[in-house]
């Protein structure tokens, strides 16, 4: 039993960085054949990197693996070996990427056509590099770690942070080419939030009825498959009645809808970032 949990652990890993390596090839390409040759810039670290290799004509494969050196070596004691091995790992690949796709000629020189599409790819490279365990940018491990000091949130941080880069890009290259990498950036930030997320989000359903609840119950189980927790609560008007939850995908969502409304209940449904257990779906797919 131990050696078959071994040789899933091992196949988990391999397969994370597989995808890891994967997202990061996606994401150097969108960079180098769809926002470089246009003057628009991604966020953080790759930002920075992009403008300074157009002010100096340096390899911008070896300045963001360069600048994001510092930021590996801050995060080794905070956020623990596993982590930095595997964003060193993206950084490396991505580096290599890059060098790579800066041989190839651009895909299209509209800039539009640029913002969209390569908005679109790159949220998808960085999503997977997030969704299986890896980074891309040493600020979020910076903001990260300085979250829980400064009592304000990591995307609000590296926000902030990219909107002074922003500003900056305005000043140097124009207004249009700044906002254009504003639309880049909030482009890639939705398609990364979803691909990191999953298409399969799971959604968390409390119920409260005095309805018959065994019939609840029975419903979710026969047509979803799905099973509840039950326990007794009590309303500060209604008195005593009974509680269930249940998790499902967002896809279930208009079904279960649908089995609620035929009865005489209170449900809440909201969004679950992380499901730790024996008894749930993979979650690596």
């Amino acid at each position: 039993m131990s050696r078959f949990k071994d040789r899933q652990s091992l196949r988990e890993t391999i397969f994370c960085y597989l995808m890891v390596g994967i997202g990061a090839t996606i994401a150097a390409f969108a960079i180098e054949d769809f926002l470089a040759p246009n003057r628009i810039f991604d966020g953080g670290i790759v930002g920075v990197s992009m403008i300074v290799a157009n002010f100096t004509g340096f390899k911008l494969s070896i300045l963001t693996w360069g600048f994001n050196i510092p930021f590996l070596i801050f995060g080794w004691g905070k956020k623990g070996p596993h982590f930095v091995i595997r964003s060193i790992y993206a950084m490396t690949i991505f580096a290599v990427a890059v060098a790579f796709f800066e041989t190839t000629p651009a895909v299209t020189n509209e800039s539009l056509l640029a913002v969209t599409f390569g908005g679109l790819i790159l949220g998808v490279g960085v999503g997977m590099i997030l969704r299986y365990g890896g980074c891309l940018d040493g600020t979020e491990i910076v903001a990260s770690i300085l979250s829980p000091r400064i009592h304000m949130s990591i995307g609000r941080q590296v926000l902030m942070f990219n909107i002074v880069l922003y500003m900056f890009i305005g000043f140097l290259y124009g207004w249009n080419n700044g906002l254009y990498s504003i639309l880049t950036y909030v482009l890639v930030s939705v398609v990364m939030t979803r691909v990191e997320e999953g298409f399969d989000a799971q959604r968390a359903c409390l119920i409260f009825t005095h309805d018959d609840v065994n019939a609840i119950k029975d419903r979710i189980y026969k047509e979803l498959g799905r099973t509840c927790t039950e326990w007794n609560t009590e309303g500060y008007i209604g008195g005593q009645n009974k509680a269930l939850y249940v998790v499902v995908s967002q896809y279930e969502l208009k079904q279960i809808r649908e089995i609620l409304a035929d009865f005489n209940c209170f449900a809440t449904i909201s969004g679950i970032d992380e499901i730790i257990g024996k008894n749930v779906k993979k979650t690596l797919l």
